[in-house]
């Protein structure tokens, strides 16, 4: 399950400011703008229509209108009554448009009027078959969250300790500011793992710093049974003493998204969920802004899919539910989405995974790694290091692609851990326990339970490889 909350760092050096519910401040809002776009979202089907480009924009309008999108569908129900990018149907034009009216389009119910005397005898009823698949209560069993409260993981996710923070000396003296969000694991002894970047803002300037953070953050031990939860962290770097919660344009952007959002903006959508759900001092939760992310999600932006998916997989803001999680994953990895890319990496690798799922992983990894991903140059590394399947590994190039994240890492002793993995199958043994050593010296000083390092060092000393996964919770 998944929460957040925020830290302040300042010139002066760290200070706390507030824990409550953070997902991504108002900050981001340039970022969000610059984001190219998914797929397939509305503008980019409304581009295609523009152009003539008939047959992409069909597929496009038709992939959103089955997510439930009212614009998507009457565009659709248009384009079927007028024979544009799919052979004509009054029929099909009848049956999505009538699902647009039924999602609330106010201009939907005039096109479902006017093609109704078009029908030939009994077609109506065929045309409620067509759409049954795609009414609410259809959507609601495939893919729409139960929103649901989760104030026992908000509590959970409330930091015991955060360590001083050393504000990067090269942004001090440039006085430069921003944001960045963590995503990460807590174990049951309460330290943290697999730190994960969602967004920085600038980027390549805070990120090491908060990696690093994240890494000496500690949590309440979890009871007894429980699995390790997932947990974000925000922290805002602010010079010249500027507090974190000082947003003098706060109030103004909210009522501007406001507006922008229940007029149908995607874009603007997601940025308000992202206020709702990351500004303490609006009082919200994660239940609150989720149905703003799915509203956009709905309308193709990848990464409000991302955080649909990942609400779902964690059970954050609404039930878990696996299968749909997935689907909304999917789209936003297909997108590429990196996080979801990744995501459906680690979820391919649960357990004890066959060749198959780890191939499966090892496609979304090069992906991510083709678009640049930090994470998943970490992640695949930690693949090719040490899976159990020999056609699949390659140490060689995992260490290739440690070293151009190593420095990146903010003292994680999985970066040991990998090269230790690598080195061993590569049958370089004694260079292989130095590595480990050096994780284990860095565990020690997290507080990690040692047990699994260790086991892995006994390999190396016998001369044997490990094999298995390094990233596994």
């Amino acid at each position: 399950m998944l929460q957040q909350s925020v830290c302040y760092v300042s010139p002066a050096r760290a200070m706390l400011l507030t824990q409550g519910v953070v997902m991504r401040p108002f900050m981001l809002v340039v970022a969000v703008f610059l984001c190219p776009p998914a797929l397939a979202d509305l503008v980019t089907a409304q581009i295609a229509y523009q152009k003539g480009d008939y047959e992409r924009a069909f597929h496009d309008y038709r992939e959103l209108a089955e997510l439930g999108q009212p614009t998507a569908q009457l565009n659709l129900a248009i384009m079927y009554a007028r024979g544009e990018g799919t052979r004509q149907s009054d029929l099909y034009a009848y049956a999505w448009a009538s699902l647009a009216a039924e999602s609330g389009h106010a201009g939907a119910e005039s096109l479902v009027n006017s093609l109704r005397p078009l029908l030939a005898p009994g077609s109506e009823k065929i045309a409620e078959d067509i759409a049954a698949s795609y009414r609410r209560a259809a959507l609601d069993a495939r893919l729409m969250p139960s929103i649901e409260d989760d104030e026992g993981t908000e509590r959970q996710c409330k930091f015991v300790s955060v360590p001083r923070v050393e504000y990067p000396d090269d942004a001090d003296r440039r006085g430069i500011q921003g944001n960045v969000a963590v995503e990460f694991t807590v174990m049951a002894e309460g330290t943290t793992r697999n730190p994960r970047i969602l967004y920085a803002v600038p980027a390549g300037v805070f990120e090491v710093t908060a990696r690093s953070a994240i890494l000496h953050t500690r949590y309440p031990t979890l009871a007894a049974g429980v699995r390790p939860i997932h947990c974000r962290l925000m922290f805002r770097f602010a010079a010249n003493g500027q507090r974190a919660d000082d947003y003098p344009k706060l109030g103004p952007l909210l009522e501007t998204t406001r507006k922008q959002a229940q007029s149908g903006d995607p874009a603007a959508e997601y940025l308000y969920g992202m206020l709702l759900a990351g500004l303490p001092q609006l009082g919200e939760h994660q239940k609150d802004a989720l149905p703003w992310f799915l509203k956009s999600a709905q309308s193709g932006n990848r990464h409000a899919q991302y955080m649909v998916g990942s609400s779902l997989l964690s059970g954050t803001g609404c039930r878990c539910e696996e299968t749909k999680a997935e689907v909304w994953l999917r789209k936003a990895a297909e997108a590429d989405e990196a996080d979801a890319q990744v995501t459906l990496a680690q979820f391919a690798l649960r357990g004890t995974p066959d060749a198959v799922d780890t191939g499966k992983a090892k496609t979304w990894l090069e992906r991510t790694v083709a678009g640049g991903s930090h994470d998943g140059m970490l992640c695949l590394s930690a693949l090719l290091a040490a899976t159990p399947f020999a056609g699949l590994r390659d140490p060689p190039r995992a260490l290739s692609l440690l070293d151009k994240v190593r420095k990146d890492l903010g003292g994680d002793p999985v970066e040991f851990e990998i090269r230790a993995a690598a080195e061993a199958a590569s049958g370089a043994f004694g260079k292989a326990v130095d590595s480990e050593r050096h994780a284990l010296a860095r565990a020690q000083e997290l507080h990690w339970d040692l047990a699994p390092l260790n086991k892995r060092l006994a390999h190396y000393q016998a001369g044997q490889a490990w094999y298995g996964n390094l990233l596994a919770l």
